[in-house]
């Protein structure tokens, strides 16, 4: 199929196209409209070993995942939920809660998504104090060069809007809307079978157009028998 046939098509079936693109958009839209609103706060942390020798950053970088997933135990999250009087269920929590482990510059990152923009950093901050805490009583049976700290490099980060994203859903939408609307503008193209131009003869009947009846004007047909009376 040569390009001034798709471009034919689109002129003929532009309005399938733009009717596709507007009910992506708006139900893309409406779907952003009808999500809850989760803000993202993050807060970071620093481990650091007493003593800076090979055998501990490698069993550093081995508990950094212990800590996490310490921090992240149920029973933790329960805690911190009692504490800030939340009003979220603990499978719920955890679902929005995340602790990213960087081994390469010992850090750990707590990141929370909440809907109440006040209490999004809150949270944030004490997920990451009550992991402190856990690594602190770890360093009880320890040796002092033994042990390893934890301690907060940047506090809770003020809340974005994390969800939802109703431009970039628009946007994804009317796109989506976009290919749809082509591949129906083929579909139509396909299934209608009328002879509209030359081209469409030549093609499925295998004659050559050699003249046209020229479509009749319903104004001057009503002019002529003006003018034979006249």
């Amino acid at each position: 199929m040569r390009m001034t046939e798709y471009l034919r098509i689109m002129r003929r079936r532009w309005l399938a196209i733009v009717l596709a693109m507007m009910f992506t958009a708006v139900s893309a839209y409406v779907f952003s409209k009808l999500q809850e609103p989760l803000f993202r706060s993050e807060a970071s942390y620093l481990v650091v070993p007493n003593r800076n020798d090979n055998g501990l950053s490698i069993v550093l970088t081995n508990n950094m995942n212990s800590y996490k997933q310490l921090a992240l135990a149920r029973p933790q999250i329960e805690k911190i939920s009692a504490q800030l009087q939340l009003d979220r269920t603990p499978e719920w929590l955890l679902e929005h809660i995340s602790i990213q482990a960087n081994a390469d510059d010992r850090k750990m990152i707590v990141q929370v998504d909440y809907p109440d923009v006040d209490m999004a950093p809150r949270l944030a901050n004490a997920v990451g104090e009550n992991m402190a805490a856990l690594v602190s009583s770890l360093n009880d049976g320890l040796e002092g060069t033994d042990k390893i700290n934890m301690r907060i490099t940047t506090p809770a980060t003020p809340p974005i809007l994390y969800r939802p994203q109703t431009k970039i859903n628009v946007a994804a939408g009317a796109f989506l809307g976009l290919i749809i609307g082509f591949l129906l503008a083929f579909v139509l193209e396909a299934l209608d079978d009328t002879l509209k131009t030359p081209d469409d003869v030549e093609q499925h009947v295998g004659l050559t157009v050699v003249g046209a009846i020229p479509a009749s004007n319903p104004n001057s047909d009503r002019r002529t028998p003006a003018r034979r009376q006249l």
